[in-house]
């Protein structure tokens, strides 16, 4: 059990890491001068969407895992957060997956993919 737990949590921050570093490639590779800023203002930071897309995307995997649907709600908020602040692939990236996750997590928890949540975490089999 403690084993479980503890691959989730390295899952969980093997994955905002890499999606930092997807943030860094994706921000390299679609970042351009915005036309509709003025020259002398300067460039805002895409820093602070990335890591909360980071995050939100760390969150909707680990989501994947969990019946509750907690994680893959603060992990679309946070993808939503991020898109309004300005990293827009990356928060719809998140928010896709977040919500496909979701769904995964609740076949899990029902028991309609094989090997379900009851059986790995509590030991329980049914008898039908």
């Amino acid at each position: 059990m403690a084993l479980g737990g503890a691959l989730l949590v390295i899952l969980f921050f093997v994955v905002i890491v890499g999606g930092m570093l997807m943030a860094a490639v994706l921000g390299r590779s679609f970042s351009s001068r915005d036309p509709d800023r003025p020259v002398g203002e300067p460039e805002r930071s895409l820093v602070p969407a990335r890591m909360l897309c980071a995050v939100g995307l760390g969150l909707g995997v680990l989501g994947a895992f969990f019946v509750s649907v907690g994680t893959n709600a603060v992990g679309i908020v946070l993808g939503a957060v991020g898109y309004y602040l300005g990293a827009r692939v990356f928060g719809v990236v998140v928010i896709i997956l977040a919500m496909v996750t979701l769904f995964i997590g609740l076949l899990i928890g029902q028991g309609a993919v094989p090997g379900s949540y009851d059986q790995i975490m509590n030991g329980y089999f049914p008898r039908h």
